[in-house]
């Protein structure tokens, strides 16, 4: 066995190692799934919409879908007591008694909103285990070299996802209702069951788990508490800890940001075009993805992850700067385009770093604090923009600011996304100066022995 860092690692330039057809049978059918939960969440979302007519019931599904990541939290040693495959394979089964439980309700005839709800609470209760699982289950399946490739790749689920879901799901609800979007994501998910199942995955060994102990000290090898990974945060990896805060502001900017497109784009789109934005935006993510499973991720993580941010600035500024439909989906694909390599950049990073004993527990913490603000940052947003952004626009910054990207009401929007914006580039520029990256490019050049590891 050999650690993350004690092999090459990979960098734009070097050929690309190759993945393997391990990690791409697996890789493929949790693609697929991605996409039929995508198909069936949107089509929930649609039929909710048809039903009640009420936005508020779109709320409260997205804030009860986001529930889940931040109340498993806590168990998310389970994780790390369990190989990775038993987790995946458990975490899908549980994803799948949401469309079951709906079928079953709409067969008797009873189906009501609660129960989609309930229903996307259970989904993504399950899909709070197998993320994290499956995210730590990568250097199991791919040699060190290939993890950046490998976590670029794992950005073109949800990418399709985005182009796919609006596209099957609208139709499919519309013409059928619900019943076919959840057979889709039954399918999906039978599909990802069945790779997991035929692939066999190198799972830690007693020797990989004393390895990696030795570096945390006063923590017994395969300890699956919380305790290692505290010891873990507050010595060696204080650089996580940090990465971690940053990416939960950032998701709550992001999530400011997504709730402003889409508002842009029904203003000046008007219902028939809004999707306009939504395929370019998704178009541009699947381009990323695919350039950036070709070529690798960079040595410096960190340049890779700021260089992305600044993109999503550049990206604001032109979706702000005209109330034209092409300037949101011109603006809104250049936000995106390096948003797949900064989530492998970041992913690769907790890869190398984490002993491979408690990367479950760690990819489960990331993803509660990074998806904890999310709820409140969406709902917070449309106050943002109603309440601040318009009056402004239509007031005390329409003869400055509104001379450049237009004034009035209907341009609080635009406010709000130039802004959003312009935080993400100076947290581009931050983490560029920050001793964040100095700290982990050292590290990269210094041997160790508590990393993740692979075959």
């Amino acid at each position: 066995m050999t650690t993350a860092l004690d092999a090459p690692t990979e960098a734009v330039g070097e050929p690309p190692a190759p993945l393997g057809r391990r990690f791409l049978t697996v890789w493929a059918g949790q693609t697929a799934s991605m996409i039929g939960s995508q198909v069936s969440a949107i089509g929930a979302a649609v039929y909710v919409f048809v039903e009640t007519g009420s936005a508020v019931w779109l709320g409260v599904l997205t804030a009860v879908a986001a529930l889940p990541a931040v109340l498993a939290a806590p168990l998310m040693t389970l994780v790390d007591r369990f190989p990775r495959r038993t987790v995946m394979l458990a975490g899908d089964s549980v994803a799948a008694l949401a469309p079951v439980l709906l079928l079953v309700t709409l067969r008797t005839g009873h189906l009501e909103v609660w129960h989609i709800a309930a229903a996307a609470f259970v989904g993504e209760l399950g899909t709070a285990f197998q993320g994290p699982a499956s995210q730590a289950a990568v250097p199991l399946l791919v040699r060190p070299e290939a993890l950046g490739r490998a976590n670029s790749l794992g950005q073109l689920g949800p990418a399709l996802g985005i182009v796919i879901g609006p596209l099957l799901a609208a139709p499919l609800v519309a013409t059928w209702g619900l019943t076919p979007v959840l057979i889709v994501d039954l399918v999906t998910f039978t599909i990802a069951v069945s790779t997991v199942l035929a692939t066999p995955f190198e799972e830690r060994t007693d020797a990989d788990l004393t390895t990696n102990a030795d570096a945390v000290a006063g923590t017994p090898a395969g300890d699956p508490s919380w305790a290692p990974v505290r010891a873990f945060l507050f010595d060696r990896g204080r650089p996580l800890l940090a990465l971690i805060a940053v990416g939960a502001v950032i998701n709550a900017v992001l999530a400011v940001f997504n709730v402003a497109v889409f508002t842009l784009a029904s203003t000046i789109g008007g219902a028939g075009r809004v999707g306009l934005p939504v395929a370019a935006i998704g178009a541009a993510m699947i381009l990323g993805s695919i350039v950036a499973g070709a070529r690798g991720v960079a040595r410096d993580r960190i340049a890779t992850f700021a260089v992305g941010l600044l993109a999503v600035c550049a990206g604001c500024v032109v979706i702000a700067a005209r109330p034209s439909l092409w300037f949101v989906c011109v603006g809104g694909a250049l936000a995106v385009c390096l948003v797949p390599a900064v989530n492998a950049a970041s992913a690769t990073i907790f890869h190398e770093r984490v002993p491979a004993d408690m990367q479950g527990r760690l990819f489960g913490l990331r993803q509660a604090i990074g998806g904890g603000l999310y709820p409140a940052a969406s709902a917070g947003a449309g106050v943002l923009i109603v309440e601040v952004g318009a009056p402004a626009m239509d007031g005390p910054l329409a003869g400055s600011l509104g001379r450049l990207i237009g004034s009035g009401p209907e341009r609080g929007g635009a406010l709000v996304v130039l802004v959003a914006g312009l935080l993400l580039g100076i947290v581009a520029i931050g983490l560029v100066r920050s001793p964040i990256r100095r700290e982990l490019h050292a590290d990269q050049h210094q041997p160790t022995r508590n990393l993740a590891t692979s075959s």
